[in-house]
Order: structure tokens, then sequence, then C-alpha cells
């Protein structure tokens, strides 16, 4: 193996001194990292506060109106929304043009009484016309308040005949307790998931990373198809080495560029000052880099054997590249269900590294890491395989 480490060591000293390497291998994945993770980390983000601002106008005051405003607070206490009380629509409709609310719930004096009457009184929602979005989450939690309330008086109504009684507050009181205890079932609790998810921050990081390390490889693994073109592939294989070291020597090339981009970026994207990336257990980090480099490096080796030229080799290289990156998920999360998609995306080595991650998330140990790993490294070895053969063939010629 000292011929195909003194052919890497010289490569390698030819391409670090080649700045699009090193745009490709370290500077442009982290810019967009960054910029991604800018433009959209807070969408990603669970533990970010949605921005709903709604405001209250109760014209009604009675118990059963106050319970659905002690509803809201506790979801407001939960920091999924904020709640202010205004005291007439006026008020409230001047809150939402100088934008202090995106919407106000407007309940009409007699609301209390219309429910235990059997009636069906509504809660309306006025919302900012700029903004939809908020708007409907409020009259979706409208909606869902009138559902309970309409379960509640079917169950009360049977229960009044059944017993021969009539519907007063007094008996709608003694049935329920509370009169929206079964109108509203809000209840936050934390679940621990079986499938678990990286933070928006890491998400990108690691996306950015694993997609330009595809391009980052295809330099070294090009370096045969240049050297046939330049002719200097002739001389090197008339030379007193054998063909496995010609082409390991580009291999260990491609192999290093990679380990250094991805090493590089894992640590910069680390760094507080930068993104602050949690990338999880180092050594179940370093696991899956070096698997992944190597499934780059043999799904890459796989283009260039089946390239004429290192031109064709670069564009094929490029559309894999770009097909499997976002097959993969590495610019937003694909195949949330059972469906093809799902399915699909874990046909590269791309969604295989971000799935490793993830399950090495929330500190969990380094052994999180292998299922990935391990399919990993079957594509560099199915890949490596198949690119070999047809290297023997074309060197044969």
């Amino acid at each position: 193996m000292s011929a195909a480490t003194q052919i890497a060591g010289k490569d390698l000293k030819l391409r670090l001194r080649d700045r699009s390497a090193f745009i490709f291998g370290i500077i442009a994945p982290l810019v967009l990292a960054f910029v991604f993770n800018l433009v959209f980390g807070s969408a990603f983000d669970a533990t970010t506060g949605l921005g709903l601002d709604y405001g209250m106008v109760d014209l009604d005051q009675s118990e059963i109106s106050q319970a659905f405003n002690d509803i809201l607070e506790e979801v407001e206490a939960d920091g999924v929304l904020t709640i202010d009380t205004y005291l007439d629509e006026t008020s409230a409709t001047a809150a939402i043009e100088v934008g202090e609310i995106d919407a106000y719930y407007l309940i009409e004096a007699g609301f209390g009484q219309g429910i235990i009457a059997s009636e069906s009184p509504t809660i309306q929602v006025i919302g900012d016309v700029d903004a939809p979005t908020s708007t409907q989450i409020a009259a979706s939690i409208a909606e869902q308040y009138g559902t309970g309330v309409e379960a509640t008086q079917v169950a009360i109504g049977t229960t009044a005949t059944v017993t021969s009684s009539q519907v007063t507050p007094e008996f709608f009181e003694s049935l329920s307790g509370d009169p929206s205890a079964a109108a509203f079932s809000y209840q936050l609790e934390d679940v621990s998931a079986a499938t678990k998810q990286l933070d928006a921050t890491t998400y990108f990081a690691a996306g950015m990373a694993v997609f330009f390390l595809f391009f980052t490889v295809q330099f070294g693994v090009l370096g045969l198809l240049e050297e046939e073109r330049e002719g200097t592939l002739v001389r090197l294989l008339a030379a007193p080495i054998g063909r496995l070291s010609v082409v390991g020597g580009k291999a260990i090339l491609a192999f290093l560029l990679g380990v250094i981009s991805m090493t590089t970026l894992v640590v910069a994207t680390s760094l507080p000052f930068l993104l602050n990336a949690k990338w999880g257990s180092p050594l179940g980090v370093t696991l899956l880099v070096v698997a992944g480099v190597l499934s780059a490096v043999g799904v890459m080796g796989l283009v260039a054997s089946a390239s004429k030229t290192a031109e064709g080799a670069g564009n094929l290289g490029a559309i894999v590249a770009v097909v499997l990156g976002l097959l993969g998920g590495v610019f937003f999360p694909l195949g949330q269900g059972d469906d093809l998609l799902s399915k699909l995306t874990f046909l590269t080595p791309h969604a295989w590294f971000m799935r490793g991650l993830a399950d090495l998330a929330d500190a969990a140990p380094w052994t999180a890491a292998l299922p990935a790993a391990g399919a990993l490294l079957v594509f560099a070895v199915v890949t490596a395989s198949i690119g070999w053969v047809l290297l023997r063939r074309r060197l044969k010629r």
C-alpha cells in the first residue's frame, strides 16, 4: 500500500491548493447551513412559540363563558399563545388594526344561559385579514370548545329525560361540577418519542455537510479520469505498481478529503458563536462520519467508473448528488409516514446519516448509531464493488 499512499499524498497536496475543493468541502456547506438555520430554523423548532396573540371580549360574564377564558389562560401559561381581555368590540378591533393581536373572541350576552337551555349560542372569531393562519387556529379552538359543549348538552339532556328532571342551572352544575369540564379537553403531556428528531440547527448543519460531502469526494475519484485524459495514467500503469494501488490511491484521497471536510464542519458548527449544533456522542458521530464518507466514495466511484470522461463524470456526479440529497431529506424532512416516499428516502446514504444523528440525539449512547452506520457501510461495499469491476475492465483495455 506504500505506492497507494504516495499517490494519495501527492494528490492531496495538489487538492489542498485547489480553492474549489476548499469551497465545496467547507465554505459552501457552512454558509448554507447558517442561512437555512437563519431563515427556516424557527419553523422547524418545536420549542419556539407560535406567536399567536389573541383577545377576548366577554359580554356574557357567566360562569360558562368564564370557563372558556380559563381554558385559554391555561394554554397561555403553556406558552402556546397570549390572550388579552378587552371591554368591548371597538377596543378589540382597534387592537387588531394596530397589530397588537391577530384575532379576538366575542362572546355575546346570554351565551351561558343559551347553553343551559340546550340552544346553540356562538363564539365569534374576528381576525386580521393579514393573519389568516392565526385566525384559523383561533377558530379551530372555538370549534373544539363548541363540539365539547354540544356533547355535554346531549349527555345532560339524556340524563334529564331518564330522570324526568328539568334542565336548570342547578341541575346542570350538579352533573358536571364545572360546566365546561367536558367541553374542552386540553392537556400538555411529555411523552418519550419512539423516533428522535434533530433540532433545527443540527439538522441543517448535518444536512449541508452530508450533501456537499458527495461533491467533495468527487475531487478524489475524478482524479483517475483526469490522469487518463492527460495521458499520465498510462505511465502509472506501466510503472512497477499494481492497478489496485493506482485506484486505491485515488480512493484514499477521496476518503481523506471527505473526512477533513466533515470533521471541520462538525467542529465548526458545534462552536457556540457559530451554530452551536448538538451532534451527539463524539464516538457515535465519528462512526457515522467514517461510514458516511466511505459510502460517498463508493457512490461517486461508481459514477466515475461508469463515465467515459472526467467532464461527464462530474456532470453525472452532480446530478446523482443532488437527487440523492433531495430524496434523502437534507433540505427538509421527507416521508413522515408509511407512504412510498418514506420508504424511498432510505435508499439514500443521506437519509441513513441523518437517521443515525437523530438516534444520537438527547444524549443517547454511541451504540445508537450502529444501525445507521451499518446501512452506510452496505452502500459503500455494494457501490465500491460494482465500481471496481467496471474499472478493472476499463484499465485492461
